[in-house]
């Protein structure tokens, strides 16, 4: 069995936030994949979740004991499964292509019963093990300082995208293009220059993410186009709909298949359902849009009263016209008209047809006659 011993530096930049996780657990992904019996942190200070030991705890084991610096978080599964094979004979340790110091650890505990190392390079001088490279030595980068944490994200995220690239995702400029290393991207989409994908996304096939968008934790669907600076958090968006550009999807936000949402507009804990759409300028928040229903321009769900937020729910194939305040909670039926500049405060009935605001009067010659006054002044 593995035991993985995690050794921290003095630095502390083990606790670093990195790509959605920290330095030390981004570390433990490769360890991970040994699926180690337990996972030890040497020395004080050790995160929750995590079992603390001291060095002379490690000799009382009957495992092989992989002793791992906690801020190597470039580092490959594979370069760790073939020190563990090779330490099946005698310890053994990583070394970068140019020699000096090991920097991981493998050995038996029996084989450090009589040693008395409090470090981990007292440890391995005292063990004398052979050595093992990893495929590159950029998995050895120690993130002490904030020049190795920046190199440390260049590496990682370089590998997320010539990934995706072997997996035919369309990425015309690699070096511009930000990806965290979990995220699952199909065929066939294309992710233009200065996209950022965080989090937890899932992008599905023959999708296009327009330049400078930014996509935090959320789902789209087969076919989407995400047109150019949208900024997309916590959210589902279907197949085949369109969104953008100068979108901000809030979270909680729910796009159907085949929706349009256009320039300019907000969307935060509402769900349009599928063929809906709010092509410009218009903010939901807190509503249900049904099937095929249209926003027109300036539409405004007033969700808050200042105390309370309340729902708005417009009914399927409604058509909603330009500049409409709709004061929540409120409903608007199904196949309803809301006529342009309106401000609804009451319910719509199915296929009625909602009127609010004032008549129209034109008085004849009244704008002569104000400019008359101004000059005899």
């Amino acid at each position: 069995m593995t035991v993985i011993a995690l050794w921290p530096g003095k630095s502390r930049f083990a606790f670093t936030p990195m790509l959605g996780k920290t330095v030390w657990e981004r570390t433990l992904v490769a360890a991970r994949a040994l699926e180690p019996r337990r996972v030890l942190w040497i020395g004080k200070g050790a995160p929750d979740g995590v079992e603390t030991a001291r060095t002379r705890e490690l000799t009382t084991m009957r495992d092989t004991i992989i002793c791992l610096p906690a801020e190597l978080p470039c580092l490959e599964a594979s370069a760790l499964k073939r020190l563990l094979k090779a330490s099946a004979k005698a310890p053994a340790a990583l070394f970068v292509s140019g020699g000096g110091l090991p920097v991981v650890l493998a050995a038996d505990a029996r084989a450090m019963k009589d040693l008395r190392a409090r470090t981990l390079h007292g440890l391995a001088k005292l063990l004398r093990p052979a050595p093992v490279f990893p495929a590159t030595d950029d998995e050895l980068l120690r993130v002490e300082n904030a020049k190795a944490w920046s190199q440390a994200h260049i590496v990682l995220r370089r590998r997320k995208v010539e990934s995706l690239m072997r997996r035919s995702v369309l990425i015309p400029d690699p070096s511009s293009v930000y990806v965290d290393p979990e995220i699952a991207v199909g065929a066939g989409t294309v992710l233009s220059p200065w996209v950022v994908i965080e989090g937890n996304s899932r992008i599905a096939k023959g999708c296009a993410i327009g330049s400078f968008s930014h996509i935090v934790d959320a789902s789209i669907g087969a076919g989407t186009k995400i047109l150019d600076h949208c900024f997309i958090r916590e959210s589902r968006i279907g197949k085949n709909a369109s969104v953008g550009p100068f979108t901000h999807l809030r979270p909680a936000s729910d796009i159907g298949d085949a929706a349009r949402v256009g320039n300019f507009v907000e969307v935060k804990n509402s769900r349009l359902a599928a063929g809906a759409k709010a092509a410009h300028l218009s903010y939901l928040g807190d509503a249900t849009v049904g099937r095929g229903a249209n926003l027109g321009a300036g539409t405004i769900t007033c969700n808050y009263d200042g105390k309370v937020k309340s729902r708005t729910v417009i009914g399927d194939g409604a058509f909603v016209g330009s500049d409409v305040q709709l004061i929540a909670p409120v409903r608007v039926g199904k196949g309803a008209f809301v006529a342009a500049g309106s401000c609804i405060v009451k319910d719509v009935p199915a296929y009625a047809l909602g009127l609010a605001r004032s008549r129209q009067v034109n008085k004849n010659g009244w704008a002569r006659q104000k400019r008359l006054d101004r000059r005899e002044r």
